[in-house]
Order: C-alpha cells, then structure tokens, then sequence
C-alpha cells in the first residue's frame, strides 16, 4: 500500500492471481499467456506493460481458427481485442496502484471477460458476437461500422453465407454517416463508396482508419482513392 492509501498491484502478482482465474475456466499457462482450446478457436490471453508508462498494464486477448486442431495463421483472426473494450469495464487505463479494495484488471477478468468467452466457443458465436456489437472495436466513432465488418469478413472467410448476407444487409441499411459508409467500403464490403474525401476526423481517428484499412482492405493503395 502507498502514502496515499492506494494499492499496490505488481504485474508479478497480477499474473499469479490471473493464473488463479483463469485455470478454473480451462486457461492453461504457457510462457507469459494463458491459453484455451475449443473444438474451433484457440484463445490466448496475455498481459503486457504499455508501451511508454510502465505502471500501466494492458491484458490483450485474441482468438486463432483451428484447423485440425492446430492453429490456421493464414486465416483472418475471428477477435482481437482489450480488457477495457468490454461493456462494463471499471477502467480505461489498468494501473499498478488502485484505491479500489480489489485489483480490478483481475475482477473484470472474473466478471466480464471469463463468462463472455465462455459463450464464444465456435466461430459463428464469434460472429454474432461482433453483430451483437459486445465488444468494441476501434475508436468511439468507429466502432459500430468496423464490428459488422469484422462480422462480415469472418463469415465469407469462414463460408458462414447466411452470417455474411446478415452482415451485409446491416452494412446496407444503416443510416451510416458518410465517413463510417467510406470506411466499410475501403474495408471491401460491396456497399456504395460516397463521394468527396472524409470529413470531421480527429488525427486519431484518421489513424486507426488506415491501419485497419491497409491491413485488411483487398485493395493497393494505388488502386484505392486517397484515405
């Protein structure tokens, strides 16, 4: 405990009690992750120091396709995504000194994370998932457009055709503002690009947009217009 009355949670303790919790729910520990098989997903855990601020810790989760019951690299990753991402998570930032009387990066693990990946088992509940809109995704501005995209890519990747024509038909008939329609469009979801360039973005905004863009996008960047 700190002159401040503040808690103290070292990442060498944080790790023994997500070991705790984790075990329980089937996680095994392997190196510095935990690690979850289901009959389709492999899902991995892994708790880091963020870059530049070394009091502060960031709990990364993932998900990999099996294939045989080994991991497909090849294949796009049905969910990345953070701790804090979670509807209901008590924190942005999960530092190494809390007031609260428990440390809340490993209570939101027990409470939020644990039972949502206990329902997300096979790559379709994954999709639904990310069609419910039960985890975010990107920015606050982004964040619903690039949920049914990842929805959208996972089920044509994975040949879920009802899933993708459900994911689509969002992408259609939303009222998109023109920035979110032009995403989903450079993204290569077969919806009509509006035109001009993309207005009323913040610097972090423009950011995130490309990398998501240049990172999954089918298109060049000498075949797509200016982002």
């Amino acid at each position: 405990m700190t002159d401040t009355g503040a808690k103290r949670w070292p990442r060498s303790q944080r790790t023994r009690e997500l070991t705790r919790v984790l075990r329980p729910a089937g996680f095994e520990p392997r190196g510095d992750e935990w690690i979850l098989d289901t009959s389709e997903l492999r899902w991995w855990v892994h708790l880091g120091t963020a870059q530049g601020d070394t009091h502060e810790h960031e709990l990364a989760v993932g998900s990999l396709i099996l294939r045989d019951g080994e991991p497909d690299y090849e294949a796009p990753h049905p969910a990345t995504f953070g701790l804090s991402d979670l509807p209901g998570a008590s924190r942005r930032r999960y530092l190494d000194t809390d007031e609260a009387a428990q440390d809340p990066l490993v209570l939101d693990v027990e409470t939020l994370l644990i039972p949502l990946l206990a329902r997300l088992r096979t790559i379709d509940s994954v999709i639904e998932m990310w069609l419910a809109g039960d985890v975010a995704a990107g920015t606050v501005r982004d964040s619903r457009p690039l949920q049914v995209w990842h929805a959208w890519l996972l089920a044509k990747s994975t040949d879920r055709y009802a899933l993708a024509d459900r994911a689509l038909t969002i992408a259609k008939t939303v009222r998109w503002t023109p920035d979110a329609r032009r995403a989903l469009a450079d993204l290569g979801m077969p919806i009509d690009r509006p035109a001009g360039r993309a207005t009323n973005l913040t610097a972090v905004d423009r950011i995130v947009q490309r990398a998501y863009v240049r990172r999954f996008s089918p298109y060049t960047d000498a075949e797509r217009l200016p982002l």
